[in-house]
């Protein structure tokens, strides 16, 4: 009911007042970022896992003049917690925005919860990863009624009518359908180069779909691009194991796979029990982030498989995460995707940098490799990574410079 009156109140554009119980006090990095920062390299994507209680937890301030208030779907995810310290680090290295985030939990309760806290405070920038995806052109609503500046970053984008509606409005996200792209094109090289991929002979490529979060767009499309790279290769898709059987797939349908909202637990927990009814028919896995391609690995590990090449099945992920980098190097990951967290957060930090100076928005302007702007929307590009360019997979999320 609570989450029902909220949307409803979002739809007409009034928000209430700071609901009890979305914090407000600074905490330091999470741990996540704490290891991150120490490694210096590697982050993962999109929304994972789960951090409990129904709370917001206050997280990094920064100095500076312009206020921009940050609310992460979930400072427990690798990719985020990379991204946020990140971002935290550029705005207090220049000063000349300040920013307060805020820890959503992934939880839409607790994301309600912070949007209605900041917009109490009146930023001059909200920048929003926001997991209630329905809600998106209302959440932008909502910040325009409020004279406030909204960025929608790594996550599916407000409507076309959303932005022409408002001037106000920004997205900065990867291209998710590069990731499906790669998922699926490394699956068809493995397949060309191993005659033995097809383990029960029956012609088709049976196969294990691990989902993030179903409406999330990074997750149709790297569902969908990279089971459609596959089938325009030439090969018939078969089972898909645990979800709902496609043929014909196009970029951007949706599919239903086996739901691990971005997490190695369930992944894991997911696959152990489909080996034990299909473990003859896997051709591979093809999952959203590394974390539940890390998560399928495990599981099949425990189930002797990968002690030598005739045992191997393909897993592809998505993120280029320390853990999946090393995954790769020791061979049980075929292949990932970077997605830099530290290009996000300095796409975001200097789109607030150049509205504040009065700039104009641009590629140039932006300056970042790989990362460029269409209208209102900043896009940046995957790099596939395999065994052949792992090394390319690094970042320093102390680097302040943009």
């Amino acid at each position: 009911m609570k989450r029902r009156m909220f949307s409803a109140l979002m739809a007409a554009g009034l928000v209430s007042a700071l609901i009890a119980g979305c914090g407000s006090s600074n905490t330091a990095a999470t741990e996540a970022a704490k290891a991150a920062e120490s490694a210096g390299t590697a982050g993962a994507e999109s929304p994972a896992g789960t951090s409990g209680g129904a709370e917001a937890a206050a997280g990094t301030e920064s100095t500076g003049g312009a206020t921009a208030g940050v609310i992460w779907y979930n400072f427990a995810d690798t990719f985020i917690a990379n991204a946020r310290q990140c971002l935290g680090n550029v705005a207090a290295a220049d000063g000349t925005i300040k920013i307060s985030d805020a820890d959503s939990q992934n939880d839409i309760t607790v994301q309600d919860n912070n949007l209605n806290n900041f917009l109490t405070q009146k930023p001059k920038y909200l920048v929003i990863n926001n997991i209630n995806n329905p809600a998106a052109d209302s959440i932008a609503k909502t910040c325009t009624d409020n004279g406030i500046v909204a960025i929608f970053a790594n996550t599916t984008s407000p409507s076309d009518d959303a932005f022409a509606q408002n001037e106000n409005l920004w997205y900065v996200s990867s291209v998710s359908t590069q990731s499906g792209e790669n998922m699926g094109n490394a699956i068809v090289e493995y397949f060309n180069t191993h005659e033995n991929w097809d383990r029960n002979g029956n012609g088709k490529v049976d196969f294990i779909l691990l989902q993030g979060m179903q409406t999330f767009s990074d997750t149709i499309n790297r569902s969908s691009y990279s089971l459609a790279a596959i089938e325009g290769a030439g090969y018939e898709l078969g089972k898909n194991i645990g979800g709902d059987d496609v043929t014909g797939v196009k970029g951007g349908d949706s599919i239903n796979g086996v739901l691990c909202n971005f997490s190695r637990s369930e992944a894991q927990t997911n696959v152990e029990a489909l080996i034990a009814n299909y473990g003859d028919d896997i051709d591979c896995i093809l999952a959203d982030n590394d974390d539940e391609a890390l998560g399928a690995i495990a599981a099949l590990q425990a189930h002797g498989y990968f002690t030598d090449e005739s045992n191997t099945i393909p897993v592809v992920g998505v993120d280029a995460t320390v853990a999946g980098c090393e995954s790769i190097k020791n061979g049980t990951l075929l292949e990932t995707s970077l997605n830099n967290p530290v290009k996000l957060a300095k796409s975001i930090y200097k789109l607030m940098y150049l509205l504040e100076k009065g700039e104009a928005v641009t590629t140039e302007s932006i300056g970042l490799d790989g990362v460029h702007v269409e209208g209102h929307k900043i896009l940046i590009d995957y790099i596939s990574i395999t065994k052949d360019n792992v090394e390319q997979a690094s970042y320093d999320i102390n680097d302040t410079s943009f």
